[in-house]
């Protein structure tokens, strides 16, 4: 910055590389700097890729707002988002240009300047429940399709390491009058109905006059097609379109960090990269190596939440080795878990209201009960220390531990959630233990 000649004193504006401007009284003169924008292919190619992921990420925030584990609600799930999809599409590029394959080959991108929205097999959720696989069907793209043993919610179910309350989201992007668009479904599981867990999957989701085994005030039934075909469920959401990407997220609310502060931190999820249909997306749009060219010359945990994932039942610890309850009768449907203040003891029926209780020695049976207590993780240890003991046998209304050895001088401490319950103190007969 310099000051100018008096003659020029007074002048205002730009003037060949120059531009002269009043300050304090006085004419002041800059050079103008042009900032470099350099359009190689690989500047170019990030610039497509954030375009194409920010775009992405506007059509799936309902969901991407909040499906990953850990993350918090909004800008943390959307900064997450966007970095792990730039990283992908990044580094698949970087992949094909490495092994001499071209980039036409990488999928199909729009160019900067478009406003359309391009999807591509977009990381839409992570977490460490069980992933649930989904492929579209090769002929047409008409179907998504998830594998299952048979017909049965059960078999449904149990492929897939599912538990009761899980809430099952299904995504599809379809091409509907030659736009691309969003569908969603969710169904919350729920074994308790009528016909049993051997009940058909399809009952409820394309005939409202059946039994389909969910809870109906959370569901969000948005299918035109759930039909089960040989070994696989066939799904198309909405007005039916021709299915370019599908997926499935399996939520589950964990209730052991349920008063955390941070409410987001309270779910677990599944990871779901969407899978993609090439075919389904025929000429009408351009490859990532086309959209580069174009661009370069161009220059609170609520059960019943606003949040789509969060709507499971009340949940568990996340772990994918506790087992689904095998399903009653009477269309019960489960709510949060009831525990009963008695618990039979050496088959003595005793109050643990208080959090502790004694038994004359040897202390071999325990038994507690109540309602809704499939997802509850119940353990025992002998003094509080060692290795955890588990229920002999555990189902909704009940879990017992049997074959157990605990001697007078010595405790039980029985764990619910992780939490101390209650304790048993055993006692010699002659210290005034009860007679059991």
């Amino acid at each position: 910055m310099a000051k100018v000649l008096k003659e020029l004193y007074g002048v205002v504006g730009k003037i060949g590389n120059k531009t002269y401007y009043e300050s304090g009284g006085e004419t002041l003169v800059r050079e103008i700097v042009t900032p470099k924008n350099p359009k190689s292919v690989a500047q170019t190619l990030q610039r497509v890729i954030i375009k194409v992921v920010g775009m992405a990420y506007a059509k799936l925030k309902e969901l991407c707002n909040h499906s990953f584990e850990g993350c918090s609600y909004g800008a943390k799930c959307s900064e997450y988002f966007r970095g792990v999809n730039t990283r992908y599409l990044r580094e698949r590029a970087s992949y094909l240009q490495n092994s001499g394959q071209s980039l036409n080959q990488f999928f199909q991108f729009l160019p900067i300047e478009s406003e359309k929205w391009s999807p591509f097999a977009a990381i839409v959720s992570q977490g460490h429940l069980p992933e649930v696989s989904v492929t579209i069907d090769a002929e047409g793209g008409h179907v998504a399709c998830v594998n299952s043993p048979t017909a049965s919610y059960a078999d449904f179910v149990n492929a897939w390491g599912l538990r009761r309350n899980d809430q099952i989201t299904f995504v599809t992007v379809q091409k509907v009058d030659g736009k691309y668009e969003v569908e969603l479904a969710r169904i919350v599981l729920n074994p308790r109905n009528p016909d049993g867990s051997g009940a058909p999957m399809t009952t409820e989701i394309v005939n409202s006059e059946g039994e389909f085994p969910c809870s109906n005030w959370k569901n969000r039934l948005n299918f035109s097609t759930f039909e089960f075909d040989t070994d696989h469920f066939n799904f198309v959401l909405g007005k039916g379109g021709i299915v370019v990407a599908a997926g499935i997220i399996v939520s589950r609310r964990d209730k052991s960090v349920a008063s955390s502060k941070d409410k987001s931190l309270a779910w677990f999820r599944s990871n779901c990269q969407l899978v993609l249909n090439e075919a389904g997306f025929g000429d009408d749009l351009c490859s990532l190596a086309k959209a580069i060219e174009t661009s370069y010359i161009v220059n609170d945990v609520d059960m019943e939440s606003d949040y789509y994932l969060n709507n499971a039942g009340g949940g568990g610890t996340g772990s994918t080795g506790e087992s689904t309850p095998s399903g009653g009768s009477g269309g019960v449907t489960p709510g949060e878990p009831t525990y009963n203040t008695m618990a039979t003891i050496n088959g003595v029926s005793q109050s643990i209201a208080g959090g502790s209780v004694t038994a004359t020695a040897p202390v071999t049976t325990v038994a507690i009960s109540g309602n809704n207590l499939g997802e509850v993780v119940f353990t025992a240890k002998v003094d509080g220390t060692g290795d955890a003991i588990n229920p002999t046998t555990h189902d909704a209304n009940s879990a017992a531990f049997t074959g157990l050895n605990v001697q007078a001088g010595h405790s039980l401490v029985v764990y619910r959630g992780g939490t101390t319950w209650f304790t048993i103190t055993a006692q010699a007969p002659d210290e005034g233990g009860d007679a059991n």
